[in-house]
């Protein structure tokens, strides 16, 4: 994979989410035996990493694979790797289907809030 300076900066996004929204308070999380998972989501749309190579017309950055591969990357990081299996799932096991073969109508309602965080 041909890393540039685009695969970098979204590395920095990940990599600043994972040092100081998740490992911190990771301890903590396990000790209520909780994570808020729904908040790490909101914060990572906030950001835009949730829709990587899904369309632009709901939220996505439409680039290709090489970018959910740095992503996951990064997310490997994460103390907790519950918060890496359920962001990798939410992005890359539910969303797909629904980006390629949903109707517009569909996409508008689930793919955008998903990709929004």
């Amino acid at each position: 994979m041909q890393e540039t300076t685009e695969h970098t900066e979204l590395r920095r996004t990940v990599a600043n989410i994972v040092e100081n929204e998740i490992n911190p308070f990771v301890d903590d999380w396990e000790e209520a035996e909780m994570m808020p998972l729904h908040d790490i989501c909101k914060k990572m749309g906030q950001a835009g990493v949730l829709g990587i190579s899904k369309p632009v017309e709901f939220g996505g950055m439409e680039l290709d694979y090489s970018f959910e591969v740095a992503f996951a990357e990064e997310m490997g990081h994460a103390k907790a790797q519950g918060v890496s299996t359920a962001i990798g799932v939410q992005s890359n096991m539910a969303t797909p289907a629904l980006a390629v073969h949903g109707s517009d109508e569909l996409r508008r309602d689930f793919l955008a809030p998903a990709i929004a965080g």
